[in-house]
């Protein structure tokens, strides 16, 4: 009879530390899969400043000089419509490009002038400003650019945790509750 209590006791203590250990680990998913998701949240808040900005410095840039910024337009136009994941990070890594080749077209022109006009040459004071605004504008997208790296690499840390817990054992239970997160890199920095 003694045996028979102490085996209970012992088997009662092993299904309450599943229970706890189980409890656990979904608790720990669970927080991993919000840091993911609240990662993500930031780093789209980031693209979209970022896409909101884009058009007034092509106007701006349009307003120097009358060169043709359709690849800029459109890498912003893809940016805007990809997926979030490997193929967003692509279109995001072309529009960096984009934007960092535009800058660069009103220091190579020798002579600026108003698109709408190329008869009517800028005023120094105008061209001045809007030199300046050029500059700016770039300033404020190289920042959003940064913070679309160190979130980019935030989530993308914190999607290689969740999927490093959803790998263990226990996780498996929770598989069809816990879905994958895509990282947001490009495939061949991923691969790597």
């Amino acid at each position: 009879m003694g045996w028979f209590i102490v085996t209970a006791c012992a088997l009662a203590v092993l299904v309450v530390l599943a229970l706890v250990l189980t409890i656990i680990r979904f608790n720990q998913l669970s927080m991993a899969r919000s840091l993911c998701d609240e990662a993500k949240r930031q780093l789209v808040v980031e693209l979209r400043a970022r896409h909101a900005l884009v058009p007034a410095y092509i106007g701006t840039l349009k307003q120097i000089t009358a060169t043709d910024f359709s690849t800029v337009e459109l890498a912003l136009a893809s940016a805007e419509r990809a997926p979030f994941g490997r193929r967003g990070a692509a279109a995001e890594c072309a529009l960096t490009n984009a934007i960092d080749d535009a800058a660069l077209i009103p220091g190579t022109l020798s002579d600026r002038t108003l698109a709408t006009d190329s008869t009517l040459t800028m005023r120094d004071g105008a061209r001045e400003e809007l030199d300046t605004t050029v500059q700016l504008l770039h300033g404020q997208l190289g920042v959003l650019s940064d913070r679309i790296l160190a979130g980019s690499r935030i989530y993308n840390t914190n999607v290689e945790h969740y999927h490093r817990q959803r790998r263990r054992s226990l996780s498996r239970l929770f598989q069809r509750v816990f879905k994958a997160r895509e990282p947001f890199a490009e495939a061949e920095t991923v691969e790597s």
